[in-house]
């Protein structure tokens, strides 16, 4: 081989070896940022604003339509409405639910609507645990089971990633949407002020959706300077 030739050769090694280091570089950096470019992205689940609500069908589980299917958005009749879907249950995620629905059931005029939409591929499974704990879960509002199963109606476009979905719409249009990963009483707070502007009410505070979410604590807390009197 010349010296010439020879000197060729080096220059296409050393051209092949930044190429292959600039691919690994690009795809290394491409793999790595791509999980913070996914945090980074805000969490969508259900309907979203300004988007109408189409037909809900559930199967009941408690009092007059245990056992029926109903179909909440009918049943809603056009009248603001709070709809909490279950998506996994957690203690924080039963209280904002309960807590909200609770403070819902409140408010008497103008009339309103809400309901509890419980996603699982097992219904009877689900059903059995809705009939068990319910003294425990303690829920005053309609519960149904989603006949779709876990991922709900495919219209709309519920994420089974999240804990809870709330909707709140008025005239059968979604007003808002809260998609929580992990749901807190803090949340409520803001939730339930969306819902009672929907209302024309006045929205109400933490102290007030925190008796809403646990009325037996308030209960206790009542009757625990007569326990140790004689």
């Amino acid at each position: 081989m010349s010296v010439m030739q020879s000197v060729i050769e080096k220059r296409r090694f050393r051209s092949a070896g930044l190429v292959l280091v600039a691919l690994w570089t690009v795809g290394f950096i491409g793999v790595s940022s791509a999980p913070l470019s996914r945090g980074d992205d805000p969490v969508f689940s259900g309907p979203q604003p300004g988007e109408k609500l189409t037909p809900l069908k559930l199967r009941g589980v408690y009092d007059d339509v245990a056992g029926q299917e109903f179909d909440a958005i009918a049943d809603a009749e056009g009248k603001p409405t709070l709809l909490v879907f279950v998506h996994k249950l957690t203690r924080p995620g039963l209280g904002l639910a309960r807590g909200l629905t609770n403070y819902a059931q409140t408010l008497k005029e103008p009339p309103s609507y809400s309901a509890i939409v419980w996603l699982n591929d097992d219904k009877a499974e689900a059903e059995a645990y809705l009939t068990r704990a319910r003294p425990s879960l303690n829920l005053k509002v309609p519960v149904g089971i989603s006949i779709d199963g876990a991922e709900g109606p495919g219209a709309y476009g519920l994420n089974r990633n999240v804990e809870l979905t709330v909707l709140i719409a008025n005239d059968n249009k979604v007003l808002a949407n809260f998609a929580l990963i992990q749901p807190s009483m803090t949340d409520g707070v803001k939730i339930a002020g969306e819902f009672a502007k929907a209302l024309g009410k006045t929205p109400p505070t933490a102290e007030e959706l925190q008796k809403a979410a646990y009325p037996g604590r308030a209960m206790n807390m009542r009757r625990r300077p007569n326990a140790g009197r004689k």
